[in-house]
Order: structure tokens, then C-alpha cells, then sequence
């Protein structure tokens, strides 16, 4: 009998300690689970919370890339004007692409700045003026004078007359022809050293060679531009070392037109680079006769006028004639190049 009691006891005592353990076991579960659960919220709240950081910083990096774009240039422009045509630098960095792409799509503003104090633009085939500022107003022209003396050398003399070089004429600021006293040149051998490397002595000669004198030669330079409606037009001397040598970009527009029509072949000699004629070699210093576009023209420069510039050029699939005329220019080369652009776009 008391066997059985211990028995029973016993089998008491191993129940209570597997129900406890169970139960432990249970809350412990229980325990893990609900901690694994808690800690899966709050990592899940932190990623999302990381998560928005980071797109808003994302934003913010782009937004001040995109101010950058329009605000700030990059390091190296991905393209450039090469004159007329444009020539493009691709890059590996498409950043600087989209930043380029989005400067090329801001409004562009026309602005052209040259020193030259008046200046037109024209398309003589069309006789329309597509740039000008102060065409009307009356400068000294310095050695663009020459293609008056030139014109007007051929209505005066004839073509095969031989002329002696004087020492008078030789007299004459300036030697770029380096003519000699008592040799003979026909007048239509003159117009070489006269329009391309711009003869002072040479312009005198004729002059001085005209029968009824200098005054007269000169007389008949004003003459002759008023008669084509030139008439802000002004000639003191035949080679433009006078500051009394005076015309307007609309005025010089006219000569160049008038020559175009009736004497092109003065243009023509404008764009040889050399000629030789006996003992005389003349090299034309003109620098856009490097240009296959150029088409002839006349430089002058003076303290008084600066530089000065009739400069002809044939573009496009038509080839149309293109004239830049300006005066008072402190650049001459670059503003003529310049204000072309400009009036192409």
C-alpha cells in the first residue's frame, strides 16, 4: 500500500515538471517570436526611413545639379564654333552631355560686340543688308581709298600706257612696292603693287602721271563717287594717308557694288598671293586668302582711320556674295569674322 503512494507521488512530481517545462518552453517560443517579430518592425521602419533619406538627398543632388547646368559652365565647352561651321568634342561623361544639351536649349540672345566704330553687312545678290551700325556716318577710310584710284586710273588712262616712276611719287610715305626711280610700268601694272600690297608710291604715280595734274586726278575721284551716289564720300589725296579721306559703310556699299558689276577684275587681283611682273615680286599679305570662301577685298589702316576693311565672301551651296564692310576697327580680322557669323544665323 505504501508503495503505491510512492508510486502515485512520484508520477505527480514527473507530471508537475514536464507540464512546467512545457510551459516554459512555451513562453520562451512565445518570447522569440514576439521579439523577432518586434525586431523585424523596427528594422523595417529604420530601412524605410534610410531609404527616404536617401532619395531626398538623391533630389537635393539632382536639383543642385540641374541649378549647376544653367548656372555654371563645365570645364570644357563639348563644342565650339569653328567659324561657319560647328564642330562637336564627344565625351564620356554623359553628364556634361545633358548639362551642354540643356545650355544649347536656353533662348539664345543675339549679340554680336566688335570695336569697329560703323560697319554694314550685305548680301550683295540680294542687295539686302542683314547687319549695321552707324553705316552713315563719315570716317577716314585710309588705303580702302585705292580701289577709287584704281577705278578711276582706268576711265582716265589707257591700260597699255607705260608711266616713268618718279622721284616725287617715290617721295610718298611708305615703300611696299619697291619701285625705282625712272623705271616704266604700264598703268595696268600698277594696279598690282596698288591693291595688293597696298602702294602708296604707286597711287601717287598715278595720280602725278594724269596730263592735267594731281589736283584734277583728284578732282575726278570725287566726281566719279558722286556720280554713282556716293555722296558722303570725300577724297583729299589717292592713297588714303590722309585723315581728309573720309566715306560711311553705306557709301563704301555702293562702290563695292558699282565695282562688282561694272569692274570685278579689280577684286580679282586683290586675291592673288603673289605676282611677279620683271624685276618685282608682290606678295599679298591679306590673311583670308587662306579661306576658299574669301572673294577679294581692300585693307587700309592710318592712326586717324585704324583699320579699315572691305572684305567679299561667297557661301553656301549658291555661293552667295557676302560683303563686311567696317571702319574704326581696333580687330579688324576678328570683327570681320565676327559680325559674318552673326549675320548667317
Amino acid at each position: 500500500m505504501e508503495e503505491n503512494k510512492q508510486k502515485t507521488r512520484f508520477g505527480l512530481l514527473l507530471f508537475s515538471m514536464l507540464t512546467a517545462c512545457s510551459f516554459g518552453a512555451c513562453v520562451a517560443f512565445a518570447g522569440i517570436f514576439l521579439g523577432n517579430l518586434v525586431y523585424s518592425k523596427v528594422i523595417e521602419k529604420v530601412d524605410k526611413t534610410d531609404i527616404q533619406a536617401s532619395v531626398i538627398k538623391a533630389e537635393v543632388i539632382s536639383e543642385k545639379s540641374s541649378n549647376n547646368a544653367v548656372l555654371e559652365e563645365p570645364d570644357q565647352d563639348p563644342s565650339f564654333v569653328s567659324r561657319f561651321s560647328r564642330v562637336s568634342i564627344y565625351s564620356a561623361d554623359n553628364g556634361k552631355e545633358i548639362i551642354e544639351s540643356a545650355k544649347n536649349s536656353l533662348p539664345k540672345i543675339k549679340k554680336v560686340n566688335v570695336s569697329a566704330k560703323s560697319y554694314v553687312v550685305i548680301d550683295l545678290d540680294r542687295n539686302s543688308i542683314l547687319l549695321e551700325k552707324d553705316q552713315d556716318r563719315a570716317l577716314p577710310i585710309a588705303s580702302v581709298t585705292k580701289l577709287v584710284t584704281a577705278v578711276v586710273s582706268k576711265h582716265l588712262f589707257d591700260q597699255n600706257k607705260n608711266i616713268t616712276i618718279t622721284r616725287k611719287a617715290l617721295l610718298t610715305y611708305g615703300n611696299e612696292a619697291w619701285l625705282r626711280e625712272g623705271e616704266k610700268l604700264k598703268v595696268s601694272e600698277l594696279f598690282y603693287p596698288l591693291l595688293m600690297v597696298s602702294s602708296n608710291d604707286a597711287s601717287e604715280v598715278l595720280a602725278q602721271a594724269y596730263p592735267k595734274g594731281r589736283k584734277e586726278f583728284i578732282k575726278e575721284m570725287n566726281a566719279w563717287v558722286n556720280s554713282i551716289g556716293a555722296y558722303r564720300t570725300y577724297f583729299a589725296d589717292p592713297s588714303g594717308l590722309s585723315p581728309q579721306n573720309i566715306s560711311s559703310a553705306k557709301d563704301l556699299s555702293i562702290i563695292v557694288k558699282w565695282i562688282m558689276e561694272n569692274e570685278p577684275e579689280l577684286f580679282k587681283i586683290t586675291l592673288l598671293k603673289s605676282k611677279t611682273i620683271r624685276m618685282h615680286t608682290w606678295i599679298n599679305p591679306t590673311h583670308f586668302l587662306n579661306l576658299t570662301s574669301y572673294a577679294g577685298g581692300k585693307n587700309g589702316y592710318t592712326q586717324e582711320a585704324n583699320r579699315t576693311s572691305i572684305a567679299l565672301f561667297r557661301l553656301g551651296t549658291q555661293k552667295t556674295l557676302y560683303a563686311v564692310i567696317l571702319l574704326g576697327s581696333a580687330s579688324r580680322d576678328s570683327d570681320i569674322l565676327d559680325l559674318l557669323e552673326e549675320a548667317l544665323k
